[in-house]
């Protein structure tokens, strides 16, 4: 085993060329610089340092190790400002996965704030629907995602910080505002809704099946932006999260269809894998994301 120890009083004796001077930088008594180096030339089978009247120098043996230890020591000593960099947030990455549609209509003024007040720590983001990001999750490959949470929610954490409603649009201006139709009224729109596998759609799916109503939607796509310009442009109705779209609703680009019963709020949430230790980086994202939710 390497005796760091015996490498560290080495180094110091060799860069100050002067015992007095390296036991003053290492906080420890001469004589105890001394053994040090005398045991290291024990372990080497080497004269490492020449003694004389104004301290000592290195041997030609000396010098060879020297050129060794003197890098890795630079090498410990650049890790540890690294780290002090990353403690003050002035270094860093964050790996994060969201949808698009999250990305977009939530998480980008975070993301634009958060730069602005940590400039130098990296972001790097993945976009995925909330079943690939479980599986990012699981595989250690990010921090944390975002999601649209769950009812399963066992090896996982979550964090809510936001209340989505699923609400059904159009932009046909025929239709009467605020007149409310049943569940199974609305299977005779023509639906656009996510297509299956999405955490939202199994949401739906799910809701629509509790009031025994089966639907085949005849538009499947898996972004909710295109779900909303396609509903803006009179393709059909779609079902979106209300609070992303509240600018066209104000605009009457959109009106709402209130249907009864309605599906329950949901939370939107940042989602972790139980027992993992987050970076500094990551821990500063989140709880910036909780101080401004």
């Amino acid at each position: 085993m390497i005796q760091t120890d015996l490498y560290k009083t080495f180094y110091y004796v060799a860069t100050y060329k002067n015992i007095s001077k390296a036991a003053k930088a290492l906080f420890i008594s001469q004589p105890a610089v001394s053994k040090s180096i005398k045991k290291l030339e024990t372990l080497t089978k080497c004269i490492l340092f020449n003694r004389n009247s104004k301290g000592v120098s290195l041997s030609t043996e000396g010098e060879i190790l020297f050129g060794y230890v003197s890098k890795a020591f630079i090498h410990l000593d650049n890790g540890e400002k690294t780290i002090e960099r990353i403690r003050n947030k002035k270094e860093g990455i964050v790996k994060i996965s969201i949808s698009n549609t999250l990305c977009k209509y939530f998480f980008l003024p975070y993301l634009q704030n958060y730069h602005n007040k940590y400039p130098d720590i990296k972001i790097q983001i993945v976009n995925r629907p909330s079943p690939s990001t479980l599986n990012l999750l699981d595989e250690s490959l990010i921090d944390f995602g975002i999601i649209s949470i769950p009812n399963d929610r066992a090896n996982y954490k979550f964090i809510e910080i936001m209340t989505v409603h699923d609400i059904f649009v159009t932009s046909n201006r025929s239709y009467k505002k605020n007149t409310q139709v049943t569940v199974d009224e609305i299977t005779k729109y023509p639906l656009m809704m996510l297509e299956k596998g999405n955490q939202t759609r199994l949401y739906l799916d799910n809701f629509l099946s509790v009031n025994n109503i089966n639907i085949t939607p005849e538009i499947e796509i898996g972004s909710m932006d295109y779900l909303i310009e396609f509903a803006k442009i009179g393709i059909g109705t779609a079902c979106v999260f209300k609070e992303f779209v509240l600018n066209e609703l104000r605009d009457n680009l959109l009106y709402q269809i209130p249907i009864h019963p309605e599906p329950k709020p949901r939370k939107i949430g940042i989602v972790l894998k139980n027992n993992i230790q987050l970076s500094i980086a990551a821990k500063t994202f989140i709880e910036f994301i909780k101080d401004n939710s």
